[in-house]
């Protein structure tokens, strides 16, 4: 039987829409600079990380921020890509923050890692916080292995006993309505390194810092060391809050760890401070 010429053309024509329709739908999307205002804010979060000046001690060397983590909150409004921020003295973190803009304002959130209560903080000549106790409460975790001969092992283990802590934000209600299984961040945000390091502490064989998280925002930092002499060692961990959230951290059905809600952030001698500074703009 002899085709119409004008049914084999729109038969072509019916064969190249469908080769051509995929191919065209495949193109990935083209790429965008960010809106000018949301640059800008992450900009500006960026450069307020060298606002204030962090020291271990008084005549001591500042310490150098290093950024651990970026993070974003759009459950409660926040705005812009906010960060983590550690400082380190001899390997070891002494001071982690979050730095955010909220209602106007940059909001440096420090909590000290400390074992000790020297440290403290400048806004150029001014000192802005000097906490007069310790940051945290190490104590050794239950049932934990010894910790492992090398770094890779150790690493192995740490993310376990990470694994078993359970933590929950309380929230803010009286009656812990809003509260939330938070969740732990695969990968630590900082390893402890001991590279180059003078004055290292003799019994701090390794540690790690982790983050439990609403969405990717820390709320929780937990602090796990390896304490000891090669000989005779155990890990040792620590809780510090990054909310003003009440949190709870459990170990099986054991309470291992709380911080209340609404606590006091407004005091320089207190572990744990914001210090807020107008948004430039």
């Amino acid at each position: 039987m002899t085709v119409p010429k004008a049914i084999r053309t729109l038969a072509v024509g019916l064969v190249w829409c469908l080769v051509l329709v995929p191919a065209t739908r495949a193109q990935p999307p083209a790429k965008t600079d960010p809106p000018e205002e949301p640059k800008k804010l992450n900009e500006a979060i960026e450069k307020s990380v060298n606002w204030y000046d962090v020291f271990p001690e008084e005549g001591a060397t500042k310490l150098a921020p290093v950024p651990v983590l970026r993070w974003r909150n759009v459950v409660r409004g926040q705005e812009g890509e906010a960060m983590m921020v550690v400082w380190v003295h001899n390997g070891r973190p002494a001071v982690v923050a979050s730095i955010y803009p909220w209602q106007g304002k940059m909001v440096h959130e420090f909590d000290s890692l400390a074992r000790g209560t020297k440290l403290f903080a400048r806004d150029g000549d001014t000192v802005i916080w000097s906490p007069e106790a310790t940051g945290v409460e190490f104590k050794a975790v239950p049932k934990a292995p010894a910790p492992a001969k090398t770094a890779a092992e150790r690493l192995r283990q740490m993310k376990t006993i990470a694994e078993g802590f359970k933590a929950t934000m309380t929230g803010w209600a009286a009656d812990n309505s809003d509260q939330e299984a938070l969740r732990l961040l695969p990968r630590p945000l900082h390893r402890y390194d001991f590279t180059g390091v003078k004055e290292r502490d003799p019994k701090l064989l390794d540690g790690a810092l982790f983050a439990y998280v609403q969405g990717t925002d820390p709320e929780v930092v937990l602090a796990l060391e390896a304490v000891g002499t090669a000989e005779s060692a155990e890990w040792q961990c620590a809780f510090a809050r990054a909310t003003s959230g009440g949190l709870e951290v459990k170990l099986g059905d054991e309470l291992v760890w709380s911080a209340k809600k609404h606590p006091a952030n407004r005091d320089p001698k207190l572990p744990h401070f914001c210090a807020h500074r107008a948004l430039e703009k």
